[in-house]
């Protein structure tokens, strides 16, 4: 049993893990590695071009105007990019979806 749980973490906390799987587990639990490791995948992030339109450090967001007449506000996942960016500063983000929020995972200035 402490072989599987060993196993399995290391699935699914280094993807290649699964080929350095115990010979003493069975098929079904390797199996079940195999189906775990198989499903994480790596979030696809978006780039996206924009001007700061309001720094909300509150809430851990940044408003990006994206064009003309569309303004979306994101989450930030470091709060660092606060140091970094004030208002009607022209940046390019990476966005992805975490937790079901569109959040900023890379800001830089253009």
């Amino acid at each position: 049993m402490m072989r599987a749980t060993v196993a399995l973490c290391m699935a699914v906390l280094w993807p290649g893990a699964t080929l350095a799987v115990p010979a003493a587990v069975d098929e079904q639990q390797d199996a079940t590695v195999t189906l775990q490791a198989a499903t994480v995948h790596p979030q696809a992030s978006e780039t996206l071009r924009g001007v700061v339109d309001r720094v909300d450090e509150g809430n851990d967001a940044l408003l990006i105007r994206l064009s003309s007449d569309k303004t979306e506000s994101f989450k930030v996942q470091d709060g660092l990019i606060f140091n970094a960016v004030r208002f009607g500063d022209p940046v390019e983000i990476s966005v992805q979806n975490i937790a079901g929020l569109r959040t900023i995972v890379g800001l830089s200035k253009q």
